[in-house]
């Protein structure tokens, strides 16, 4: 039911979709990818000169986007996208997370790191070619480059960066920086965590573009927030750029939608290939829970988009890990968990398949004008707004 009221009442969305390329050709939308996937993001200077921050705003551009983006939404260290009435309250925000796995300097004399992340690594050894950047000459650049070395045993880990060009300094940021590759519809590479998610948002929010006029009428405002610093120890503070907004903005009228990729693989519900993630709850509840209404819709939606169009959409009631909804759930309503599946996250092997951010386009477009109440049809029977 969802999808044909939302066709109904706006036509648009379809054609906004079979007009931009990169939903509809799978070699457009790798060129996009892989300009994420080498980019500069180092959590806490992500949107920096010399960053992701710029390949986002060069992207949003091409899309036609240009004249709607802020490249510096105040002191957040966030970049955004701005769509529909020209007013200063936001009926919803659409977050995705630009900075990727960070590990900072412990000593120079050996090479040891610190991790400001998530430590994902297989068991025993484990070696990932990597690059440290900093800021110099008012941006970010390389300042070496070699392999990241993990080691695990038992409950001790270690982390150390091996020179293999230029120099380490104190102040350096060491990430993964493993070349993309691709073989058919599948790639591999290091930052899909979380550059499928940046993607997505930026088609969606350049298809989004194409109902605008209906926004303007009924008045509604909509934010795409690309956050540095989500990623963070699993025990301390992340998501720090998606707090900063709680202190820029009001809170939306309806609430927020978080895109991030979500883990699939053996044991995990999420499967590569069947389509965009909706997710549930964050870490078995103790991160956020989606609205029970708001569920109920994306589990038609789902439903809906499979019937027209195979493995669009897959629910993942399984374990979803904790991403900016944590900070986003004190500011306002997390309406959504979005995301497209891939495998082994935080890892030079991460892995995704690229028919699955085209639906994941698919689903967080036909999502986001339900939530934002452009089909007034669907209001009544989800309890949407309240």
């Amino acid at each position: 039911m969802p999808l044909q009221v939302l066709n109904n009442a706006l036509p648009g969305l379809q054609r906004s979709l079979n007009q931009l390329e990169a939903v509809n050709d799978a070699d457009a939308l790798w060129n996009l990818l892989a300009r994420l996937l080498v980019a500069h993001a180092p959590t806490g200077g992500a949107n920096l000169l010399g960053g992701i921050g710029d390949d986002i705003a060069i992207i949003a551009d091409g899309l036609g986007l240009r004249d709607r983006v802020k490249p510096y939404l105040g002191s957040t260290g966030n970049t955004g996208i701005w769509l529909g009435a020209d007013k200063q309250s936001l009926d919803l925000v659409v977050v995705a997370h630009m900075d990727r796995p960070s590990f900072r300097v412990r000593s120079l004399d050996d090479g040891t790191l610190y991790s400001v992340c998530a430590n994902r690594f297989p068991p025993g050894e484990y070696r990932a070619s990597a690059k440290a950047v900093r800021f110099e000459r008012g941006k970010l650049v390389v300042s070496a480059a070699g392999m990241l070395i993990s080691n695990k045993t038992g409950d001790a880990e270690s982390l150390r960066f091996e020179i293999k060009q230029g120099k380490l300094a104190w102040h350096d940021t060491v990430m993964m920086d493993v070349n993309p590759s691709r073989t058919d519809d599948t790639v591999i590479g290091s930052g899909l965590d979380n550059s499928l998610g940046v993607l997505t948002a930026l088609l969606t929010a350049a298809a989004l573009r194409g109902i605008e006029d209906v926004l303007r009428r009924q008045e509604k405002r909509c934010l795409f927030v690309f956050t540095d610093q989500e990623e963070g120890l699993p025990d301390g503070a992340f998501g720090d750029g998606a707090a900063r907004l709680a202190h820029l903005f009001p809170p939306p009228t309806f609430g927020c939608v978080v895109v991030d990729a979500q883990a699939a693989g053996p044991g995990l519900m999420p499967q590569l290939g069947q389509g965009v993630c909706f997710g549930a709850a964050s870490k078995w509840g103790s991160g956020s829970v989606v609205p029970p209404n708001f569920h109920a819709l994306a589990i038609d939606l789902a439903d809906t988009l499979n019937a027209a169009r195979a493995n669009t959409a897959q629910m993942n009631h399984g374990y979803l890990s904790r991403s900016d909804d944590m900070a986003l759930g004190r500011w306002t309503r997390v309406l959504a968990l979005v995301g497209p599946p891939m495998t082994d996250p935080h890892t030079g092997y991460e892995s995704a398949r690229l028919t699955d951010v085209q639906s994941a386009v698919w689903g967080l477009l036909y999502l986001v004008a339900a939530v934002m109440n452009l089909a007034p049809d669907l209001i009544p029977r989800y309890g949407l707004g309240r």
